[in-house]
């Protein structure tokens, strides 16, 4: 009986320590794959709506991690830095100042990461698996077309070297030079590139014998300052400079459109001086151009219909451009390395009282545009 009791007992303790054991180790789930977003800075609608973009389209597969930069340069450099140590599959850099990033994105690419960089050319192709980037001389070569259409119209009997025009150019760096040279297309008589090499229509480089016509050349148009100036105080300031030694100016090409713009209020301030006093007769005959629209310039053009203001026209770029990042995004994520992607153009103005975009079909070359212009719907302004 006391055996039978021991074997019995024996049991129970068996069961006992079975039910008490520790459960056996479930193996962890696998940690997603990073996606890296360094941008600039997120204090703009634009920043924000990348960092929303990149977990609104890839949050369910990946673990998207987005880092602010807050305009500094270094700690931007430190986050590459950080993200290529945690060996990401891909990375968006959206850079503070492309050329003291070159060496981390290069390390990047060296430790496996994929890298898509937005804004501008780094300089070196080894910094990058995509870069998405405008082609600033044809940018240049499509304000100077822009303007020459409306010298053609505005001015149809003109004189050759009769339209006094300013240029407001950048030598800030490599990119501003290069939009700067495709504004001074309007006075080039045959077509050439960046380098200021002759091309032929397919952008193809030809000898002096082979050259052909520029269609952004303006025979009537004489330039009588070339200055530095991006920025809307810059602009206006040196459209008053240049209202007071060249008072007959009757053209500006600006850099940018925010200079345009001050350009365009130096102008409009010239012409509340009333008639007699101001050095403009004509507001009708009076325009400023320029390139980028990425805040007020789209009303500015707009309210030049009706003289408003006299900034008519402005080159567009990148469309939709978080859209067709999380496109290129997706893209290099399943293995693709595109290489230069530039930016879609468009040239903007005014037609019959509407804010019209013609679009620009390619962007390696300048070509006329064939296309029809299309309705550019602003949204409601800030605030």
């Amino acid at each position: 009986m006391k055996k039978l009791m021991s074997l019995i007992l024996v049991a129970v303790l068996a069961l006992l320590s079975a039910c008490t054991a520790a459960p056996a180790e479930t193996a962890a789930p696998e940690a997603k794959p990073i996606i890296a977003v360094c941008l600039p800075s997120l204090d703009n609608p634009l920043m924000l709506g990348f960092q929303d973009a990149f977990k609104g389209a890839f949050g369910a597969d990946y673990d998207v991690q987005v880092a602010s930069a807050d305009g500094n340069p270094n700690t931007q450099a430190t986050q590459v830095e950080n993200f290529t140590a945690m060996k990401v599959k891909f990375m968006f850099v959206m850079p503070v100042e492309s050329t003291s990033l070159v060496p981390k994105l290069i390390a990047a690419r060296e430790a496996g990461v994929s890298v898509l960089v937005a804004g501008g050319d780094p300089g070196n192709a080894d910094a990058y698996d995509g870069v998405m980037m405008m082609n600033q001389f044809l940018a240049g070569s499509f304000e100077a077309w822009m303007a020459k259409q409306w010298v053609d119209q505005t001015y149809p009997d003109a004189a050759d070297s009769s339209i006094e025009t300013v240029i407001f150019e950048s030598t800030l760096n490599t990119e501003a030079v290069a939009r700067s040279t495709g504004m001074k297309m309007i006075a080039e008589p045959y077509l050439k590139n960046v380098k200021g090499e002759y091309v032929d229509a397919t952008g193809k480089v030809v000898d002096e014998a082979n050259k052909i016509a520029n269609p952004a050349y303006s025979s009537k148009v004489k330039i009588v300052q070339v200055v530095q100036a991006e920025m809307f105080q810059a602009g206006q300031t040196a459209m008053q400079n240049a209202l007071t030694t060249n008072p007959n100016v009757k053209l500006v090409l600006a850099y940018a459109g925010d200079g345009g713009m001050g350009a365009s209020q130096a102008i409009m301030d010239e012409v509340a001086k009333g008639p007699g006093v101001s050095a403009i007769e004509d507001i009708n005959k009076v325009a400023v151009f320029g390139v980028g629209m990425i805040g007020p310039e789209g009303a500015a053009v707009l309210d030049s219909a009706t003289n408003k203001t006299v900034f008519r026209g402005t080159i567009r770029f990148g469309g939709d451009l978080v859209g067709r990042t999380m496109e290129w995004a997706g893209k290099m994520l399943n293995g693709e390395a595109p290489g230069i992607i530039y930016d879609p153009l468009d040239v903007v103005t005014v037609v019959d009282g509407k804010l019209m975009g013609l679009p620009v079909e390619q962007s390696e070359y300048f070509a006329v545009p064939t296309g029809q212009p299309m309705e550019i719907k602003l949204g409601p302004p800030p605030g």
